[in-house]
């Protein structure tokens, strides 16, 4: 190869390695300024979490004003609807919804889209007129309240509307009863029926094992460090079924949050999951039967009817009863501020019940006090995720407490 020959071969290679290093530097800065847009964008999707964990605050804030200020009308008893639920949960907040109905089209005003036609063509002409000027004012307002870039949306639930694990830590296992089971075990027995519903079948792979896993869950969280059967039988160390040796070990104090529960033997996503929003470790034990999911509702009654003495034979399994049953405490909850003795009473004049054992009104209750809040922030394709439960005990909600909270 002549002088001219080696000449070109090392231009083309120097090309070649300039082309690389350019590549090369142009990959990792795109690489790089997509981390950063990505991050950006995670921040701004987090902010839009916090937005709308602030509204659901107002939301909250202003129900509790709302009801109390219905409550105190004597009228308040006899108002033919169910206003127990809280706003957030009637009208979850979504500016997405809010882009969409506002935004996407014209919206109609209440009274009529564009008027009815009129034999006199002036006033025809006079009603479209005010109703586009309106649909004009809310696109506006709704634009303006909009002008930022990404969206956010939250919804709650009443954290005492649940079954709640918690309850275990507060009974005695060997706690003698007069007569039938004692709470524990009323309790837990509850808790089985509940995931033994023909409902839940095809989430366990194998039903007869639902019962260990609510005694896994009882031991767990329970006053003692035995494994406890039905009837005040014991049977052998709790973390003995704990076989691995690192493995967390019943603890005998109340879960933290509900994440916990997956260290106990028995508990995983295949069930859980799907049944997660039924469950809570925040409260106590009565269940706000008001707010509570038709499924809880159904558990309670259910163990209810089994402590029932000189009760008149009653089929449970029958679809009609149960629906008279659920609709009984339906407008037993009508009203602001429902009472549980007439829930209560309305359900024992169903049942035929004339006394004996306990009282429903003991079972249940008709507070809110925790609410857990999912939220949702979202820019670009960048989505970020906030779970919180708060204590609104304190009418102030610069006090509620934050007891739980998780970004994901």
């Amino acid at each position: 190869m002549n002088k001219r020959g080696i000449a070109l071969m090392m231009v083309i290679s120097a090309i070649m390695l300039i082309s690389m290093i350019v590549l090369e530097f142009v990959y990792g800065t795109t690489v790089n300024y997509r981390i950063a847009v990505n991050e950006k964008e995670r921040l701004q999707a987090y902010y839009m979490g916090l937005s709308s964990l602030n509204l659901m605050k107002v939301e909250l804030k202003m129900d509790k004003q709302f009801k109390s200020l219905i409550s105190s009308s004597p009228m308040a008893q006899n108002i033919p609807l169910d206003l127990s639920q809280p706003l957030c949960q009637q009208f979850p907040f979504s500016t997405a919804l809010i882009r969409a109905f506002f935004i996407g089209g014209e919206v109609p005003l209440m009274g009529g889209g564009k008027g009815q036609e009129k034999n006199e063509e002036g006033e025809a002409k006079e009603s479209e007129s005010k109703d586009v000027q309106g649909t004009m004012f809310q696109r506006e307002a709704a634009e303006d309240f909009l002008s930022f870039n990404g969206d956010f949306d939250g919804s709650c639930a009443n954290e005492e509307s649940k079954i709640n694990f918690n309850f275990f830590a507060t009974l005695d296992p060997a706690q003698a009863a007069l007569s039938g089971a004692n709470s524990y075990d009323t309790y837990k027995t509850m808790l089985v029926d509940f995931l033994k519903q023909n409902k839940f079948k095809k989430l366990f792979s194998k039903p007869e094992d639902i019962d260990e896993i609510v005694k896994n869950i009882a031991d767990w969280v329970d006053k003692n460090d035995v494994r406890n059967e039905l009837n005040n039988v014991s049977q052998g160390a709790e973390e003995a079924i704990y076989k691995e040796r690192n493995a967390p070990r019943p603890k005998n104090a109340k879960f933290l949050s509900l994440d916990e529960l997956h260290l106990v033997e028995g508990v995983d996503d295949t069930w859980f999951l799907p049944l997660e929003d039924m469950f809570t470790v925040y409260g106590d034990s009565k269940i706000n039967i008001c707010q509570a999911s038709d499924d809880v509702k159904w558990a309670v009654i259910v163990s209810y009817v089994g402590q029932i003495q000189n009760l008149p034979a009653i089929n449970m399994q029958d679809p009609e009863v149960k629906k008279k049953l659920l609709d009984s405490i339906q407008f037993s909850c009508t009203g602001t501020s429902p009472q549980t003795g007439r829930i209560a009473q309305d359900l024992n004049t169903v049942l035929g019940a004339t006394g004996g054992g306990p009282s429903f009104s003991d079972m249940i209750s008709t507070e809110s006090r925790y609410y857990s809040l999912k939220l949702t922030g979202q820019v670009g394709d960048t989505v970020v995720n906030i779970k919180t439960v708060l204590d609104t005990k304190d009418a102030d909600p610069k006090k509620w407490k934050m007891l739980y909270y998780k970004v994901y």
